[in-house]
């Protein structure tokens, strides 16, 4: 079934090297927190993952890491760790229109309990002009949080720079990225970048569901959201996940020496899926951009016209066994518009015809055919459904 995944966005499969780990680790059932040789074991193993976890991202320490339970909790993490010691102030608050609902849902939080919020705009690529970024600073602003790699449409946003606006105007605004979707995509050195926290997760870089990391520039600037027993140097309560961390750390280890490879590969890749594309189906359009340098190499988000997505999807999956997504995996049984593509400013009819498409390490060229084959087929079936459409065909 692997050849016929194609929703690495909502998560990728279990690496094998991963899962022999994980097995020869089972027996690792020491606490970490307890001071014997079995709890001493468990503990070097987190800290080895950990350290994995900062070579992957380019970190300098291993306590500059935090595990959690997932990428969404190491988002509130970030957010609402920073935004406690500003409870009885007027603040300001700045992410965008595109963010992940782990972002905008904290965002709106805050909104409630009157907290001013800027949604920033994105242009019909996806991406957030600068100006409009240097436009919303305000004297009050404490904190921004920018998804890196949008997990619809892939686009990504160019962090670096709007990390230098933002210092430029108030060098103790807070920076949060959300990287969820980029780590193990695309190169990310959050030492390179500068910026205060970043957010990403085990189950999107092939390692297991149930782990996340936050690494934080200066942890001192946060305060924690689960008490407890002082784990994670006293920054989130309960005992570690021990087999999570290591298969986690694997994870990472993994995805780091493969990078450039798989980048690589994943560019051609695209390539010659946009290239099948065009040659074998009509009237169809790209959300978001195609440009090498602003979007995921392993993610297209195209608009059929004349179809719906939900009804493609199914005869995919149904027919093909092949599995797609249209729109976030977290927010798919909810009956509404994707706010993403709502953003870009696409119509209500290109929004419900829009599918996502996202392979990764697994993926072959034979997969692109056979998807291909099956889209074309799809499609049509579709299309001559509809007589204004079948009388063109």
């Amino acid at each position: 079934m692997i050849g016929k995944y194609f929703d690495y966005n909502a998560t990728t499969p279990l690496r094998e090297e991963v899962v022999d780990v994980l097995k020869e680790h089972i027996g690792t059932f020491g606490n970490p927190s307890s001071i014997h040789s079995l709890g001493r074991i468990a503990k070097s193993k987190v800290q080895e993952a950990k350290l994995q976890a900062c070579k992957l991202i380019g970190a300098g320490e291993d306590n500059q890491i935090i595990f959690t339970s997932s990428g969404t909790e190491a988002v509130n993490f970030a957010l609402k760790g920073y935004l406690h010691a500003f409870e009885e102030e007027n603040v300001h608050i700045i992410t965008t229109q595109i963010e992940h609902p782990a972002t905008l849902e904290v965002c709106r939080f805050y909104e409630n309990r009157g907290v001013a919020i800027t949604y920033l705009p994105v242009n019909q690529e996806g991406i957030v002009q600068i100006e409009s970024l240097e436009q919303a600073m305000r004297p009050n602003t404490v904190l921004v949080s920018v998804m890196m790699a949008n997990n619809e449409t892939g686009t990504i946003q160019p962090i670096k720079q709007m990390l230098q606006t933002i210092k430029a105007i108030n060098p103790h605004v807070f920076f949060h990225v959300d990287a969820v979707q980029a780590v193990g995509k695309v190169p990310v050195h959050v030492t390179d970048l500068g910026v205060d926290a970043l957010s990403f997760s085990s189950h999107k870089l092939y390692g297991p569901k149930g782990v996340g990391a936050l690494y934080m520039k200066d942890s001192t600037s946060l305060q924690p959201l689960v008490h407890g027993g002082g784990q994670e140097n006293g920054w989130r309560g309960g005992t570690e996940n021990v087999l999570g961390a290591i298969g986690f750390g694997v994870a990472c280890s993994l995805a780091y020496a493969e990078l450039p490879v798989q980048y690589d590969k994943m560019i051609e890749l695209k390539a010659y899926l946009l290239e099948k594309l065009q040659t074998s189906i009509a009237d169809f359009d790209v959300n978001g951009t195609i440009d090498t340098g602003h979007s995921l190499p392993g993610t297209l988000n195209v608009a059929f016209a004349h179809i719906r997505s939900e009804a493609l999807a199914a005869i995919l999956n149904e027919i093909y066994g092949i599995a797609v997504s249209v729109g976030s995996a977290c927010s798919s049984e909810k009956v509404k518009l994707s706010h993403v593509l709502q953003a870009l400013g696409h119509s209500e009819d290109r929004i419900k015809s829009s599918l996502r498409i996202s392979f990764g390490k697994y993926t072959t060229r034979e997969d692109i055919d056979y998807l291909i084959q099956s889209l074309s087929q799809s499609v049509y079936t579709l299309r001559q459904m509809l007589p204004q459409v079948k009388e063109k065909v």
